[in-house]
């Protein structure tokens, strides 16, 4: 099939560790010069109306909505490695309302209730899309 992408056999021979040689697994958005420092671990007793536990895109969302929906609430988030380092980070930055990994596989496996899994699933891509644009979070 032709198209205007070259394929692994056009290429020739690629020396992939030459190629990979400078490559780190690091997430290209914390690896910036202007992100936030990080701050210093939890050290002792601490106390909050909320702890959310997991800095990823759950955590973090669940800790913002919380802090909208009830502005004077204490909330605490704690995550051991980096804020956004793991899999949240790692992803490309894509989000996707498939809450089923797929119509297909949602389909297959929940098929009495897919159309509510699909429903729940835009309705969470929307309040974040929202939630992103009302924050001004780049």
């Amino acid at each position: 099939m032709a198209g205007p992408y070259p394929t692994v056999g056009s290429l020739g021979a690629v020396d992939l560790d030459a190629a990979l040689a400078d490559a780190r697994p690091e997430v290209l958005w914390l690896d910036s010069t202007d992100r936030p420092g990080p701050r210093g671990s939890l050290a002792g007793a601490a106390s909050a109306d909320l702890v959310v536990v997991g800095g990823g895109y759950t955590g973090l969302w669940a800790a913002l909505r919380a802090r909208i929906d009830h502005p004077s609430l204490d909330v605490l988030l704690v995550e051991r490695g980096s804020v956004a380092g793991e899999a949240s980070g790692r992803n490309g930055g894509f989000v996707s309302a498939s809450l089923t990994h797929g119509l297909e596989n949602g389909v297959e496996r929940f098929p009495s209730g897919v159309d509510a899994l699909l429903a729940a699933g835009r309705e969470n891509f929307d309040g974040l899309v929202t939630d992103v644009a009302d924050q001004g979070i780049d």
